[in-house]
């Protein structure tokens, strides 16, 4: 068994566990945009890398606007912080105490927040037989058992399966009732072809007990950057403002985020080239004895490998050996050593892949 990142995109560690330069490698172990960033995006930059010499704005009040114009959400109802995950860590530390529900597999930073902050953790597990569906009626008995908060992922990562509004809509309806927050992470909600039954952004900042996170480090192809923002009650996010920590959204962050929200033409795209290239992985994929490829309407794929002579460990490392960096999703609570996740990419990074995955399999 070899060791991985618990994330993906660690770069620095695949350069020194397979001999590579990071420049050589192509990344499937992050789910970023395969268009990489949007040339508005790098033109507006350029034009404003005077602003490193300067403080950026600690209330992020033009990327504000901007979110709002292109969210329909209030202002006030907006935290801009320092990629999703900061605003997750701030968020369970002003969040009521009490047990938080998680459906799992998902995304792990939920718990490890909430474990850090000295919180309880309830898992429900979703059953791989059902595509990992979410179990409705039990996650709704653990909110009636008690808890202060519920933490979903729509569409869901490392599965990439979305969860209709009606659901979510009935959780939140209960939730009100209880007093519990719901958390729903929307990272990959952009790259969604038809996003209008799944997402709850018309709610944001107007249900009391909705909180929705964004992710534009993701559509917008900046990892390096990293941008995020919290959408949710006034009183929520006035407390967050004050706990937060000042200037965490550096000032290039900030120019990225405005001119990606501008750029319409590149989001409408990403979706396009999303949806027919994650087709193109799926069907091939399936096509291969021993894998099984999880529906996906996110910019992943999940897929169990089940091998007769080689590992899903070994045909991770020895894809890292040719250069084509997965995910293994062993350290996902409900996963077992035998998924891995792949992000979507363009043709030819995809074929690469393909060739490189069939090259081993003829070797093992």
């Amino acid at each position: 068994m070899h060791f991985f990142p618990s994330h993906g995109g660690n770069l620095a560690w695949a350069s020194a566990t397979y001999g590579l330069p990071p420049q050589d490698f192509v990344d499937f172990s992050a789910n970023i945009n395969p268009l990489g960033p949007s040339p508005a995006v790098l033109e507006a930059i350029k034009a404003n890398l005077w602003r490193v010499a300067h403080y950026p704005d600690p209330e992020c009040r033009e990327l504000k606007d901007a979110l709002a114009g292109h969210l329909g959400v209030e202002e006030r109802c907006i935290v801009v912080g320092n990629g999703a995950s900061e605003l997750i860590y701030l968020l369970v530390r002003v969040l009521p105490r009490g047990r938080a529900v998680i459906p799992v597999p998902t995304f792990s930073e939920y718990a490890r927040a909430v474990e850090a902050a000295g919180g309880e953790v309830k898992y429900v597990f979703m059953d791989p037989g059902s595509g990992f569906s979410l179990p409705l009626e039990e996650v709704k008995a653990e909110l009636v058992r008690g808890a202060g908060s519920l933490f979903l992922c729509n569409p869901n990562n490392p599965t990439g399966n979305l969860y209709a509004r009606r659901e979510l809509e009935e959780l939140l309806d209960l939730a009100a009732e209880l007093g519990v927050y719901v958390v729903v992470d929307e990272a990959f909600m952009d790259f969604v072809l038809e996003p209008g039954g799944h997402t709850l952004l018309p709610l944001a900042g107007r249900h009391p007990r909705l909180i929705l996170l964004y992710s534009l480090t993701k559509i917008l192809a900046i990892p390096g950057l990293r941008l995020g923002a919290l959408l949710g009650p006034p009183e929520i996010t006035a407390e967050l403002s004050r706990v937060k920590i000042p200037w965490s959204v550096n000032a290039l962050a900030q120019v990225a985020g405005v001119a990606g929200l501008q750029d319409r033409e590149y989001l409408a795209l990403t979706r396009r080239a999303v949806a027919r290239e994650r087709e193109f992985l799926f069907r091939e994929l399936g096509r291969v004895p021993g894998l099984r490829p999880f529906r996906s309407e996110a910019n992943f794929l999940l897929v169990e490998a089940r091998l007769d002579r080689l590992s899903t460990p070994e045909l991770i490392y020895r894809l890292g050996q040719k250069g084509i960096l997965l995910r293994h999703c062993a350290n996902f609570v409900g996963l077992s050593a035998d998924y891995f996740r792949l992000a979507v990419r363009g043709r030819g990074e995809n074929q690469r892949l393909l060739a490189a995955l069939q090259e081993v399999l003829d070797r093992s």
